[in-house]
């Protein structure tokens, strides 16, 4: 059976990944997971996870010539944690519309991962005034990164700038 997670479901297993692991770094929990992370030319392809059954171990491919490696790498997780059992190659002769909700997932858990919620609110004071776009090469991610935590924490007035939540202000 596949499980189809909602955003909010995501949400609390990527922080539930950052407990466990204690870090949201995708290369340590790469490495504590056993996950080899290969880079190559994949052509037009950015990245896939590879699960070698004789072997017991997981492999992600990620394309050498892609910009944003570490994007790859979280969303190949985002598979791994939300999807592992999942026979994806089935899926894809299957159903474009199961397969692009995999995607969909898989995209939201490599943003809640690479920018959580704290690193957001953290960085407020630096960011306040800025764009969607500068605040993407802020965090060195790309675009569709901000715009989902933008729309799911609500931070954004309707000028496009940053308007600090009344839950995160600090009373003396």
């Amino acid at each position: 059976m596949i499980r189809i997670y909602t955003t909010k479901n995501i949400k609390h297993k990527v922080e539930s990944v950052i407990n466990d692991f204690r870090t949201n770094d995708i290369h340590e929990i790469c490495e504590k997971l056993g996950i080899t992370v290969l880079r190559h030319n994949l052509g037009r392809v950015k990245g896939f996870l590879q699960y070698y059954e004789n072997a017991d171990h997981y492999l992600i491919h990620v394309n050498e010539n892609f910009y944003c490696e570490k994007l790859v790498i979280a969303h190949e997780l985002g598979h791994f944690f939300l999807h592992k059992n999942v026979n994806t190659f089935k899926i894809a002769n299957c159903s474009v519309v199961l397969e692009n909700k995999l995607e969909h997932q898989a995209n939201v858990f490599a943003s809640e991962i690479l920018l959580t919620d704290k690193m957001l609110t953290d960085a407020l004071p630096e960011i306040e005034n800025m764009t969607h776009r500068q605040i993407a090469s802020f965090f060195q991610l790309p675009l569709f990164v901000i715009e989902h935590k933008v729309s799911q924490l609500r931070l954004l007035s309707r000028t496009r700038e940053f308007s600090i939540p009344h839950y995160l202000v600090q009373y003396a």
